[in-house]
């Protein structure tokens, strides 16, 4: 797919003059958001900005957020759609760049899906453990801009590797979208906020929100003892498609 199909060239042209992260990290934080949330109604696209913004980025342009706005609609309904959703694809450059350039966008984007599910405030369900631990580590790759094999994109078992670990990566959101209850951007906490007059005491507390934090308590508990047992698979696929290693 090449950059137009892909969207690449557009994001980019819209975002020409928005510098504050690399536009695969942005397209990865939207995602995250719209794998738990609903887009906002075309009346309601200033959320985003909010949402941007309590994050500390750069207020957009009306066309920038007119842009973000209608792609955040698609993604919605590609995620949600049971045959569209293995369609989707992180906003990545195509094959004509370098391989060093496809391997940073997809850190990036990988750094920016974990931020925007963080910002949903919701917890991961068991299977989602062992995903998220990967992508992180995809997220905090270090690779080396002056290794000459990722310099070009001639180097056939380099891009085999990584078509693999983006087969890997695109497909966690379609894992993540399935089977949820669908959230209102309007009320997440980072928008809401929290009241300061909220009375406070025993009559107060929200069971739900306790259950909710006792989930995220067992899911880390859940995420560092599979931490070790879960590392060859990413490691292995990350080191093999840098060094244009056959896989062992």
């Amino acid at each position: 797919m090449d950059d137009y199909l892909s969207g690449w060239q557009d994001w980019h042209e819209n975002f020409a003059d928005w510098q504050d992260i690399s536009l695969s990290e942005l397209h990865g934080i939207l995602t995250g958001v719209l794998s738990v949330c609903d887009a906002p109604k075309a009346s309601e696209q200033q959320l985003w900005q909010t949402l941007f913004s309590e994050l500390s980025f750069t207020e957009f342009e009306p066309s920038m957020l007119e842009f973000l706005a209608e792609e955040a609609e698609d993604l919605v309904a590609t995620l949600t759609d049971d045959e569209d959703s293995y369609q989707f694809m992180p906003l990545l450059p195509d094959d004509e760049h370098a391989l060093y350039e496809r391997l940073m966008a997809l850190k990036n984007w990988a750094n920016g899906f974990l931020t925007g599910f963080g910002v949903t405030d919701s917890g991961l369900r068991p299977e989602e453990n062992v995903l998220f631990n990967d992508l992180a580590k995809i997220g905090a790759l270090r690779i080396n801009e002056f290794d000459e094999s990722l310099q070009g994109n001639n180097n056939p078992e380099g891009e085999i590797e990584y078509m693999e670990l983006l087969e890997f990566v695109r497909m966690i959101p379609v894992s993540v979208a399935g089977g949820r209850v669908r959230k209102s951007l309007a009320k997440l906490p980072l928008i809401v906020g929290f009241a300061m007059n909220r009375p406070v005491g025993k009559t107060e507390v929200d069971e739900e929100h306790l259950d909710f934090i006792e989930q995220l308590q067992d899911d880390e508990l859940a995420w560092e003892s599979e931490k070790d047992s879960n590392d060859d698979f990413v490691t292995n696929m990350v080191i093999d498609a840098m060094s244009g290693k056959k896989p062992s």
